[in-house]
């Protein structure tokens, strides 16, 4: 499977290091896409199993008979239920992020912009509305409370970063703070995704997406080119 190079350490001995070939690569290759496919599999019968019973009730022995795997490779892959739960969040938010960079670097102007990201933010929060109700609920995040924490630091960080750009080109009020605002934005499109696929608020999605990017240029003072 390997070869192997010979090196001088610094202390004059003999190390050997192994040098993998072709075949060698290729297996790796495999062992790490049926690792991947594994995990991908947990997390897939995880959320149906959180979906039908709710946090409280759904147990990792019900998750790895699911999927058909011993308990202990649930465990090389997630050290809890929460620690899992938390997965799936940064899962969404990573797709959350790519959408906001695709529609920061394809809109041609700011209104452009802003709406994209709403209508995408909304769109993903929708395909994890499952997710989204059990990082808002009364779980007991005491063991990844910096993880919880953090999990919108990243949409923080973005929009912070793109409303100083907006300010540096007189788009938006240079007033506002674009940290604070930043929270304010994300707090808003959480809460009103709450309301509209966790607590099914009778309001459409549309009139949400609508409402909230209107709400949004407004916070900002967008300001229209002459």
């Amino acid at each position: 499977m390997f070869s192997a190079m010979v090196f001088f350490s610094q202390s004059g001995s003999f190390v050997e290091t192994p040098m993998y070939n072709g075949k060698g690569i290729e297996n790796m290759a495999l062992k790490h896409a049926k690792t991947q496919a594994r995990r991908a599999e947990l997390l897939r019968v995880a959320r149906e199993v959180l979906a039908e019973k709710g946090f409280e009730a759904t147990t990792i022995s019900e998750i790895v008979s699911r999927a058909g795997v011993a308990q202990g490779t649930f465990y090389l892959y997630f050290p809890s239920k929460i620690s899992l739960v938390l997965t799936l969040a940064t899962e969404m938010q990573q797709q959350i992020e790519q959408a906001l960079r695709t529609s920061y670097a394809e809109a041609r102007t700011l209104e452009e912009m802003i709406d994209r990201s709403v209508e995408s933010a909304f769109h993903i929060t929708g395909q994890y509305r499952d997710i989204l109700a059990l990082v808002h609920s009364g779980i007991h995040w005491l063991e990844a409370e910096e993880a919880h924490a953090h999990i919108f630091t990243p949409y923080h960080s973005l929009i912070a970063e793109a409303i100083r750009r907006a300010q540096g080109i007189g788009a938006v009020n240079p007033a506002i703070d674009p940290d604070v605002t930043a929270v304010l934005i994300v707090g808003a499109i959480y809460y009103s995704a709450d309301q509209c696929y966790v607590y099914h608020s009778s309001i459409p999605p549309e009139v949400y997406i609508a409402e909230a990017s209107r709400f949004i240029r407004q916070a900002l003072g967008v300001r229209l080119p002459s």
